[in-house]
């Protein structure tokens, strides 16, 4: 890998960690009031994550920690791990719900697959199918009954 590539990869982790923290004070702050959606879809689904009284709360509480990690560079796989359901629904919402083709949702999910892309190594335990266990007679403990 290039030096060049290293640093790149670098400054978008960062970026986005520094985003996500953002988003994620704001969620538990309230300093800043993001666009109000556009259409009914739109105003249902932020209407309902408000009406829970907590999934916003809980957003920002992950949000903060997985910007964190992901700006110091230090659990960056469980980082990614925890922003990978709160991508996609960005994305859907604004792709779907608000019907927007283009916009920040695409260069989220870019980002963001660019950035697991590169921890693929350690998704690979995930996907890999773990070894079979003992037959009942290799076990070395006798059966209980």
């Amino acid at each position: 890998m290039s030096r060049f590539h290293r640093y790149s990869v670098a400054v978008l982790r960062t970026a986005f960690g520094a985003f996500f923290t953002f988003s994620g004070l704001n969620h538990i702050f309230g300093f800043w009031q993001p666009p109000a959606p556009q259409t009914h879809a739109g105003k249902a689904f932020i209407a309902g994550l408000d009406a829970s009284g907590f999934v916003v709360p809980l957003l920002g509480v992950i949000f903060v920690y997985a910007g964190v990690a992901l700006m110091a560079s230090r659990l960056v796989p469980l980082a990614l791990l925890l922003l990978a359901a709160p991508v996609v629904a960005i994305f859907g919402y604004h792709f779907v719900s608000e019907g927007h083709l283009f916009g920040p949702h695409v260069i989220v999910l870019a980002v963001y697959l660019l950035l697991a892309w590169q921890e693929r190594r350690t998704w690979r335990a995930l996907f890999v199918r773990a070894p079979e266990a003992a037959r009942d007679d290799e076990a070395p403990v006798s059966a209980a009954f």
